[in-house]
């Protein structure tokens, strides 16, 4: 990430911040708005309730109503503004008495509007006067205190030129604010963004040395394990993986060339030799039988370091169908007799299942994998010794157990021995055990492929043993034909 696309990111977060931080400020002026014009509309129609109220008691009191009298006295505690206007009409809408505090505040009584008002309950209207003011009315029908049956009105109207130069005034207000806000906002968005990005920075920094080939480079990590404290942890952790399988791919390159120069160099020396002089047929054949001897090991080499290769990319497909375990471990045990029996070794098959195992397999791959572990344990196993293979069954599972009486595995060379080349023991010093070291990862790879897992216990003197584990077949679930 170059500082173009940084930039371009610490302008994108100020960009939303201020757009969030719009939206926001907006949302409080509306609603701030709103509030101010309803608690001022409030307020004047509490006011001129009061006052239509307190009209109300001296018009009855002045007819001789004690009752009405004795009730007032509740609009004194309210906030008390001088109406504009004031009317008293009759039944019919007609004005009886009005009192104006400016000459044209008239209002122009609606007969229908008046009639159309419930008793004893005051309205709120907004309307004009003749000249134009806004005014806010409050409208009462009450009864006639004269006794007579009728009723008549009082009407009071409020100017609301204070209430909109209120609003007026929080209206310029507010957009004087909200732009200072958002400016200022603007730097501190841009403040906080540089901030907040400045660990990435480092870590682009850092990623840029790593990217020129420096494995050893770690992103620092944060004090505090936010999310930029965890990004970095886990870009380490991938580094580190990258770093240890660059290891192990530079390590693979260096022991399979020494692996494949060593035959090449006998058979080169072979035929060297051969070719310096006239030789007998005995010496020339006893030159081709060397040179055959190594090219079946070379030829065996390039085979397994194919098949792992192909396995890791994802392009070796197992040939999936149904084995049937117990009869491939006895068909092994009988093709691999002979070489036991030459080093005078004991070679046992047991089968401990209460009937034939079938599992869905790779016949070939799975034969393959019990040849390898058989044939590690007649290596490593001195004459007289005995090699054991068993079958069994286990929650589900096939369960094949490759026991030998051999020298056992070192403890410090049990977490590497499926390492691909891995052949150096220390109970042998430099010299290296016999085979190619490819064996047991081939192995690993066949049992994981399978879905299976494979563990080893060994002690040294005594032996080593082999249990792998594998799923049996499903008959709920079709077999698949093919399996990466």
């Amino acid at each position: 990430m170059d500082r173009s696309v940084m930039a371009s990111l610490r302008f994108k977060l100020t960009f939303y911040y201020l757009a969030i931080l719009s939206l926001v400020l907006v949302g409080f002026g509306i609603v701030l708005y709103a509030y101010l014009s309803r608690t001022l509309m409030t307020t004047i129609d509490s006011s001129l309730a009061a006052q239509i109220e307190q009209i109300e008691r001296r018009v009855a009191f002045a007819a001789g109503g004690e009752a009405a009298a004795a009730g007032g006295g509740t609009g004194d505690l309210l906030l008390q503004l001088s109406p504009q206007v004031t009317q008293i009409l009759d039944e019919q809408g007609r004005i009886v008495d009005e009192v104006m505090v400016l000459a044209g505040d008239q209002l122009i009584p609606d007969p229908g509007e008046l009639l159309a008002s419930p008793l004893g309950e005051t309205r709120f209207t907004t309307s004009q006067t003749e000249r134009g003011e806004p005014l806010r009315v409050a409208t009462r029908r009450v009864r006639d205190p004269e006794g007579e049956p009728g009723t008549y009105f009082i009407r009071l109207g409020q100017s609301l030129r204070s209430l909109e130069r209120a609003r007026r005034r929080l209206l310029v207000g507010l957009g004087l604010t909200i732009p200072l806000v958002l400016l200022m906002g603007s730097f501190g968005g841009l403040i906080l963004a540089r901030q907040a990005l400045r660990p990435v920075d480092r870590m682009t920094k850092i990623a840029d040395r790593i990217g020129g080939g420096d494995l050893t480079e770690r992103v620092p990590v944060p004090a505090h394990q936010d999310e930029i404290g965890r990004l970095a942890v886990t870009i380490n952790q991938m580094i580190a993986r990258l770093q240890a399988a660059f290891e192990r791919q530079r390590q693979f390159s260096a022991d399979a060339s020494h692996e494949l120069r060593t035959p090449l160099s006998v058979i080169r020396a072979d035929l060297e030799i051969a070719l310096r002089r006239e030789r007998t047929l005995p010496e020339y054949q006893e030159v081709l039988a060397s040179t055959l001897e190594e090219t079946v090991r070379l030829s065996r080499l390039v085979e397994d370091l194919l098949l792992l290769t192909r396995a890791d990319v994802g392009r070796l497909e197992l040939e999936c169908q149904s084995v049937n375990l117990t009869a491939l471990g006895r068909e092994v045990v009988e093709y691999l007799q002979p070489l036991a029996a030459q080093r005078r070794q004991a070679l046992t098959w047991t089968s401990e299942a209460p009937r034939d195992l079938v599992l869905p397999a790779d016949p070939q791959r799975l034969r393959q994998m019990l040849i390898n572990l058989i044939d590690n344990a007649v290596k490593f196993t001195g004459e007289g010794g005995e090699i054991a293979l068993t079958l069994s069954e286990e929650s589900g599972n096939a369960l094949l157990r490759v026991r030998d009486t051999g020298r056992g595995i070192p403890p410090e060379d049990l977490p590497f021995i499926f390492d691909r080349f891995f052949r150096r023991s220390a109970m042998t010093g430099d010299r290296l055990a016999p085979g190619t070291g490819l064996g047991l990862s081939i192995v690993r790879w066949i049992v994981e492929a399978h879905g299976g897992t494979i563990d080893v216990a060994s002690r040294l003197g005594e032996g080593t043993e082999f249990q792998l584990r594998l799923p049996l077949a499903n008959p709920a679930r079709p077999l698949p034909e093919r399996r990466r």
